[in-house]
């Protein structure tokens, strides 16, 4: 995925609230969200090509997923000899709150290419950056708004960062209801309205852009996760769980 917000301790009631778009290569294939597994059971789309998910959901309330990293905001050189990142999502979600985080502060950045890694749920978020320049930064998050794209979280230096964090911030606050607050944020997931120099959370290019689109929200009733099989401007979401 290459963006997602996160409103986390935010939303009354809803504690995670999730929306993310995913960016690849037009022909690049996946499967739509599926069980990845069964027990522990576990959502998320698969990526046919390298195996793996960009975004993994756990039925009981907590989600984990990448996003690629470009260190200097150039996409970097693959080595097809390192771990997929796909796997990632999956690892993040297999123990609990505190396991999750000692695994993120574990992970060598040698092992994958450049790749950001969010984990979060109703009582713990944290991100975890890796590149070989700057090798492995983990940001355990504060109750707010996030953004991460291919850069760090919440970058005060990115332009589509900031620009999207504004705009979720300010949605989210003129929001009064749970369903008013996601389809807040999956109108800027929509948008082809691009900040200064950075790119718009919706891209559309002749070879890469945006692919599908996903929203979770976590609450005292359980997990609801949505899906837009295609770019959100011109696609439904459809739910999941």
């Amino acid at each position: 995925m290459c963006t997602v917000i996160l409103a986390w301790q935010v939303i009354p009631d809803a504690p995670l609230v999730l929306a993310a778009n995913r960016d690849e290569l037009l022909a690049r294939p996946s499967d739509p969200p599926m069980l990845l597994s069964e027990t522990p059971p576990r959502w998320g789309g698969r990526d046919r090509l390298a195996g793996g998910t960009w975004l993994a959901v756990d039925p009981a309330g907590r989600v984990g997923a990448v996003t690629n990293r470009h260190p200097g905001g150039r996409p970097p050189e693959r080595d097809a000899s390192r771990q997929s990142r796909g796997l990632l999502p999956l690892e993040a979600l297999a123990a609990d709150d505190e396991a999750a985080l000692a695994w993120m502060v574990s992970l060598d950045p040698r092992s994958y290419n450049p790749v950001n890694v969010i984990y979060a749920s109703d009582t713990m978020a944290a991100v975890t950056s890796m590149d070989d320049d700057s090798g492995r930064r983990t940001v355990p998050l504060a109750p707010g708004v996030h953004v991460l794209t291919e850069q760090d979280v919440d970058d005060d230096r990115d332009a589509k960062t900031q620009g999207i964090r504004r705009r979720a911030e300010a949605a989210l606050a003129a929001s009064t209801t749970q369903d008013a607050a996601v389809e807040s944020l999956r109108a800027i997931l929509r948008s082809h309205e691009a900040d200064h120099d950075g790119s718009p959370p919706c891209v559309h290019g002749e070879l890469h852009g945006t692919v599908s689109s996903s929203t979770v929200v976590v609450t005292g009733d359980g997990v609801r996760y949505d899906h837009a099989e295609g770019p959100p401007c011109v696609t439904e979401f459809d739910r999941i769980l």
